[in-house]
């Protein structure tokens, strides 16, 4: 009976005269069996495979060879680790991974769309204690505390010069303005406190007699005509309003009219108009609903929004959206949410929370405070020993990034922004107060150096791109800027601005660039740095950035005519029939159709991982003149894989050789 040789029935292939093993069967090539009978391996070409639309951007429609990866906005803002997502977001294409010192945003200029540096900070007032308020009157002035003193700013917090005569004996526990005057609060922790009040009119302080009884208090806010005042007396934390308007304030923080009470490890961090209600957070992980009372007009609790195992430390509204800061109970992390305001069976509660941000950092990285404007919510986060940091919340997009840096005097792993305002009488430069540290305004000198991390590109593929070229367009340069465009290849890199993988594809010093210049990398993933530097007086402006790749033809089609007929032709031996042996080797082929193998070619020397596409069926060679010579085509498509030297030693030079010992041919 016939049977097809094998890798176990013979030892030495070669000399049998096999020239190709599919799996453990041995095979005789038909090569040359017919002037069509040719082995052909070549690379499987890319256009032909199956397309996929890559397409990321408009700009991403080139004449060009290849696939582009372009963006040309940002302001979606960061977080988008991968670019290509089967499930993207539409709003995909201007997001990045992340940012600092680079506007993004670019809400409030007047020119067309470009991120360019921001402006640095500079300390104003240095700040030694840490209950540091800041607030701004109508009439443009800044007032800040600093333990038991105020500090009066006239020139949009440029210069501040302490109050005198003040009446404040114990350290400042909250301020709210109030048209063109100021409340303020005061406490020792125990049961001395004070309620002032400035009158900007009369440049006069009034401290009113009836504080407080047994406790002290904890901060005061304006929202809605009303002042919001909280105390503690060491049994609970209490929550009054006060009307500023005509109240002596005879008996509004006596404990029987107590809007809300929390347990006294806990307090009220933070008051605001959420629109159809004044909203109160406190660290009990608790969001208040105040609504007045139609018939009283006094305040009533209309619903509470609990945040699980988190602390509330700050809370503000814009466009009907509330968002607020919150701390871990047990950690140091820090977040910020949004949600909005919805009323449920005749409660006033947040719905809709989504998590915006997350810090895992070493520090209490909870922001504080924020302030709201026109199109943006901002807030402070600390982000290491040295850094506090103003985020902003763009309203147009949805999108989140760093803004301004602050840059402490010494380290502090409790520096907190305990407040943010903006001057507004002759400039609108943010001023913002750091715990322990100091006021810092922002200034009109550029940043030296930003850098914005694109998302990490793969064009919905795991294979290994050729990348080929690298382009940025920016407005004309001005003197003494620059940018610079640096990618990596490492994934990982994206969680480190200065991993050492980041490569300089080209830094452009002049003109609007528009022209690419040529990388040459081999990987899944491109990473793109773009870093903007400045002598401080201008700043580059870049419009859009590409990178371009080639698909790589990691596949490769062997076709292989083997002879399958009954003739067996060796080397230096007489051709001997052997009946049926061409029908069990095509057979035996057939079973294998569809299944994943390894090809192996003796000469030329190829190992070739994949499957059998398809096997021909069986060609004559010349039936005409009475040829019996049969053959079949075998198409296996994989990749390439390490050919093994063989060697006819045990002698090999080298250090943890590989070979394959064999005797004979």
């Amino acid at each position: 009976m016939a049977r097809v040789a094998t890798t176990s029935t013979i030892s030495n292939p070669k000399r049998y005269g096999y020239d190709v093993r599919i799996d453990n069967i041995l095979l005789r090539s038909a090569v040359g069996a017919t002037p069509d009978a040719q082995m052909i391996i070549q690379s499987s070409r890319v256009d032909q495979e199956q397309q996929v639309n890559v397409r990321s951007n408009p700009e991403d429609f080139t004449s060009n060879v290849g696939r582009i990866y372009s963006r040309n906005k940002f302001e979606g803002g960061q977080g988008l680790d991968t670019a290509h997502n089967a499930n993207g977001n539409p709003n995909d294409v201007t997001r990045f991974w992340d940012s600092k010192n680079i506007d993004v945003f670019h809400g409030d200029d007047e020119t067309s769309y470009n991120i360019h540096l921001l402006y640095t900070t500079t300390e104003k007032l240095n700040l030694t204690n840490n209950n540091n308020y800041i607030v701004r009157t109508t009439n443009g002035r800044l007032y800040v505390s600093d333990g038991t003193a105020v500090y009066e700013s006239t020139d949009d917090g440029d210069t501040f010069n302490a109050m005198l005569s003040t009446g404040i004996t114990y350290d400042i526990t909250g301020m709210a303005s109030f048209g063109d005057d100021i409340y303020i609060t005061t406490g020792d922790g125990t049961n001395n406190t004070e309620f002032l009040q400035y009158d900007y009119s009369a440049t006069s302080w009034t401290t009113h007699s009836n504080a407080f009884s047994n406790g002290y208090f904890t901060g005061v806010w304006f929202v809605k005509g009303r002042l919001i005042v909280t105390g503690n007396d060491g049994n609970a934390e209490y929550l009054w309003e006060a009307d500023p308007f005509d109240s002596s304030f005879s008996s509004d923080f006596n404990k029987n009219n107590t809007l809300v009470k929390v347990e006294p490890t806990h307090q009220f961090t933070d008051v605001t108009d959420g629109g159809a209600a004044i909203l109160v957070c406190s660290t009990n992980g608790n969001i208040y609903s105040l609504k007045e009372d139609l018939t009283t007009l006094a305040l009533v609790v209309q619903g509470i929004s609990n945040i699980g195992f988190e602390e509330v430390n700050t809370i503000e509204a814009s466009e009907g959206i509330i968002f607020f800061g919150t701390k871990e109970a047990a950690s140091n992390i820090g977040r910020f949410y949004r949600a909005d305001l919805v009323v449920a069976d005749d409660l006033y509660v947040l719905a809709n929370r989504q998590l915006i941000k997350e810090w895992t950092e070493s520090v209490n990285s909870s922001p504080h405070s924020m302030y709201a404007s026109r199109d943006s919510i901002y807030l402070g986060v600390q982000e290491s020993t040295n850094e506090t940091n103003l985020w902003r919340y763009y309203l147009p997009t949805g999108g989140f990034a760093r803004d301004l840096v602050v840059t402490h005097n010494g380290a502090d792993n409790n520096a907190k922004a305990l407040g943010i305002v903006r001057a507004g009488t002759t400039d609108s430069k943010f001023i913002i107060a750091v715990e322990g540290q100091g006021l810092y305004k922002e200034t009109s000198t550029y940043a030296t150096t930003g850098y914005l991390i694109m998302s990490a590109a793969d064009f919905y593929t795991a294979e290994s791109k050729q990348f080929v070229g690298a382009e940025v367009s920016t407005f004309t340069l001005d003197s003494n800027t620059d940018v610079e465009l640096q990618y990596s290849t490492k994934f990982e890199a994206l969680d480190n601005p200065n991993d050492n993988s980041f490569k300089t594809a080209f830094v452009q010093a002049t003109g609007t660039g528009d022209t690419e210049k040529q990388i040459a990398e081999v990987s899944r993933y491109i990473i793109g740095k773009i870093i903007l530097n400045s002598n401080g007086t201008n700043t580059p402006k870049v419009k859009s950035v590409q990178f371009r790749a080639l698909a790589r033809p990691e596949l490769v089609v062997a076709q292989i005519p083997v002879n399958i007929s009954d003739r067996v032709e060796r080397p230096n031996r007489k051709p001997i029939n052997i009946k049926g042996l061409g029908e069990t080797i095509y057979s035996t082929l057939r079973d294998k159709e569809g299944n994943s193998v390894t090809l192996e070619l003796f000469n030329p020397s190829e190992i070739i991982r994949g499957v059998i596409e398809n096997i021909s069926y069986p060609i004559f060679s010349n039936p005409d003149v009475g040829s019996v010579t049969q053959y079949a085509i075998i198409t296996v498509r994989g990749t390439r894989q390490p050919v093994i030297t063989d060697v006819s030693s045990p002698q090999v030079f080298g250090i943890n050789a590989l070979g394959f010992i064999r005797f004979g041919a």
